[in-house]
């Protein structure tokens, strides 16, 4: 199975068919596949008077027999009626709501007209949404030369021509509207709508594809190719067959991707399977080889591999060339690089080199990367921005607010601190490594990022330009428990062991659940009651007016049968599960708090709760809802909550693991490990990932297994110390 963790996984969603793809593609994409069967979820139908849009829960149909590109594509079928309307918007999807137009862009769709009565007149109006305006509409038939029926037509609309756009502004969503009148009904197909750079590389694909691999894992086979630098090359085509005669084509993948997992409906069966190139007219190269193999049923130890190789491989592929530092979205114009999730991704590539499934030295390399971007680029106190622009060096703030994040920046350290012991070889690289990770670590002014009024109380972040600004402290059982321990353990700039009661135990009253659960005017009493309080008989009576107020993290509650010793929240559990990425509870020997039962503790009651509620699902290991406010209360899982709780409840976080691939892996488990939410009342799945996610899925399995990650933390010199100094030697 070592082999599992060296590709690009990607699962082909069949529902129901056993022919169905989907790409995971391009920014500049608006549709390509619908993820799910029978409807496009980011749709949205509306009609009014007698005009009237086929829908399914107010979503476009999607067709999985007729497409452009495989596997599905839209279904459009409207009367467009004189005392009526109607209009339909296909949506951006969040992950690509940072992608920009360009004035010299084109907007590209394919359209296949099935109902021959309909006309140029009777083909909808297009326009294009950015937040709160849209732009001037414009009729399709404009821009059609030939007007025929059941083909494809290829569609471009220049971006020039579309009035009100706003080239600096990210798109929301495109949206068809009724145009002309009559009493018939029109029935059009739509597929591979995207933007287009008018100068796109026209190189004809005259060498056949290669198809160097294909493996056979359960129901899955792993395809990988090698492809060629040929700037025209837009994507990759797989064709499979059962027969060796008759290849259907079930999927495409875009250039990023060296290698694709491929979703079969059977176990010992044989396939063949050959790939094409297609170019950006969707031409295709002459055919592969063809490859042939024969399915068989994966062990559940191979499974956990599986998943595990997954997740690792969404922090091995998505980051930035210059920085090496992990990517969230991709942009045209700068590279944003989040510090945060960078410790994630570097915790995540220990795991896949301590497997061999990652290059030693190519992990080496990308960590040494990060190192030297981080020793560059602008800091403040040795504190990092949450965001930089990868390219520069420079700091990408959010909401325009100048800050510098702790918690970002001890996610960084904690995790290069886990690497200086991982690579502990006395090469020169190695060598070279530890010591300008040593560097950044003694750099870190711990001591001067504390709380106004405290000796021992950290704050969230810092700014430059409003000193006067008091930003919330940290604390509480979260992460911020990694920032204090950093903190404590600093070689040059510690802040007193009392940060570990008055820090870590207190927390923030604007972050206190029992807070949170309040309205405005119920918080301004509060506050009022207590400026009171300390007024009226608070000993410290020099104590600054503007000194944060916190509160004990200790509000003993008993729910579905269990002991919840810091009160129960509505928060995700990944919040509980942070700190434990790193930290063996065992290491925290404290009197006042059984970490490992308090945290079995409340994943129990979440579990029942979930089970209680349980929504779309009928089995009891399927849990990890978390509620989208809105006001229907809709539900989705969170597929990381559940199996992430393998690494203090074994049993339960591996069956959570094994169910949501079973019974949902069809269309929610990818090359990336699991999207990033599914949402079982809606027969909807996210397409997109959740950088948090995705690690706590790669570490906490693999403390479960080997303890990597905890062990490695636990042998920091400066940590070991520490933890000897709060809670004395391990007997």
């Amino acid at each position: 199975m070592r082999q599992l963790y060296l590709f690009v996984l990607v699962l082909v969603g069949i529902i129901g068919t056993g022919e169905r793809g989907y790409a995971d593609t391009y920014p500049e994409v608006v549709f390509d596949n619908s993820l799910v069967k029978g409807i496009y979820a980011k749709s949205k139908v509306d009609y009014q008077g007698r005009s009237w849009v086929e829908n399914l829960n107010h979503h476009l149909l999607v067709s999985d027999t007729l497409f452009f590109t495989p596997g599905n594509a839209l279904s459009l079928q409207y009367k467009s009626a004189i005392d009526g309307d109607w209009q339909v918007d296909l949506q951006y999807s969040r992950q690509k709501l940072h992608y920009q137009v360009e004035r010299s862009d084109y907007l590209v769709l394919k359209l296949f007209i099935k109902s021959e009565n309909t006309k140029a007149d009777n083909l909808p109006k297009i326009s294009i949404r950015q937040k709160q305006s849209e732009t001037d509409q414009l009729e399709l038939a404009s821009y059609i030369k030939n007007l025929d029926y059941n083909k494809w037509i290829d569609v471009r609309i220049p971006i020039a021509d579309f009035k009100n756009l706003y080239v600096k502004e990210s798109i929301t969503t495109l949206r068809f509207a009724q145009n002309g009148t009559d009493d018939g009904m029109h029935y059009l197909f739509i597929d591979q709508v995207e933007f287009l750079a008018k100068d796109v590389s026209r190189v004809k694909l005259s060498s056949p594809a290669i198809l160097s691999s294909a493996t056979a894992y359960d129901k899955q086979v792993h395809l990988q190719w090698q492809l060629p630098l040929t700037p025209s090359i837009r994507y990759i085509k797989i064709y499979r067959s059962e027969d060796n005669q008759n290849f259907q084509a079930v999927g495409i993948r875009p250039i990023s991707m060296q290698g694709c997992l491929d979703y079969v409906s059977e176990v010992n069966k044989t396939y063949q399977y050959k790939i094409t190139w297609v170019d950006y007219n969707y031409e295709e190269s002459p055919f592969s080889e063809v490859r042939e193999i024969k399915t068989k049923l994966l062990q559940k130890t191979e499974l956990l591999d599986l998943v595990q190789g997954a997740h690792v491989n969404y922090f091995a592929e998505n980051y930035d060339i210059n920085s090496g530092m992990y990517l969230p979205f991709r942009m045209k114009e700068r590279a944003v690089v989040s510090v945060k999730e960078s410790g994630n991704a570097i915790l995540s590539l220990l795991v896949g080199v301590e497997k061999q499934r990652i290059n030693r030295s190519l992990a080496v390399g990308r960590i040494s990367r990060m190192v030297y971007f981080l020793a560059k680029a602008q800091n403040h106190l040795g504190v990092f921005p949450a965001y930089f622009d990868g390219r520069t060096g420079l700091p990408e703030h959010r909401d325009n607010e100048a800050t510098y994040d702790i918690l970002a920046t001890s996610s960084m350290i904690e995790a290069l601190l886990v690497a200086r012991q991982y690579f502990s070889k006395n090469d020169d690289v190695e060598v070279d490594l530890r010591k300008r990770i040593t560097a950044l670590w003694e750099n870190i002014k711990w001591n001067q990022l504390l709380a106004e009024g405290y000796s021992d109380v950290l704050v969230e972040k810092i700014s430059v330009v409003d000193t006067s600004y008091h930003y919330p402290t940290l604390g509480g059982i979260n992460e911020s428990m990694n920032a204090y321990l950093l903190a404590m353990s600093s070689p040059k700039y510690a802040i007193p062991l009392s940060a570990y009661e008055n820090g870590i135990k207190n927390i923030d009253l604007t972050y206190s659940s029992d807070y949170n659960k309040m309205d405005s005017l119920a918080k301004d009493t509060v506050m009022a009651l207590m400026r009171s309080f300390r007024l009226a008989i608070n000993p410290l009576q020099n104590r600054p007016e503007n000194m944060a107020n916190r509160v004990s993290v200790f509000q003993d509650t008993m729910m579905y049968g269990e002991h919840l010793l810091f009160g129960f929240s509505g928060s995700t559990l990944l919040d509980l599960y942070k700190p434990f990425f790193t930290i063996d509870p065992k290491l925290l020997r404290d009197s006042a708090i059984n970490y490992e039962e308090a945290i079995r503790n409340y994943i129990k009651v979440r579990k029942r709760r979930d089970n209680e509620i349980g929504v779309g699902s009928t089995n009891s290991d399927v849990w990890g809802f978390y509620q989208r406010m809105d006001s229907i209360g809709s539900y989705r899982i969170n597929p990381a909550i559940a199996p992430s709780s393998m690494f203090i409840l074994n049993e339960e976080g591996e069956k959570a693991v094994l169910a949501l691939y079973h019974n949902y892996g069809e269309n929610f488990f990818t090359e990336y490990g699991f999207r990033a939410w599914l949402d079982l009342r809606n027969n909807d799945v996210s397409d997109e990932y959740f950088a948090t996610n995705q690690a706590a899925i790669t570490v906490c399995l693999e403390n479960a297994r080997s303890g990597l990650i905890w062990n490695l933390y636990k042998e920091i010199p400066e940590i070991k110390v520490l933890l000897t100094k709060l809670f004395g030697e391990d007997k």
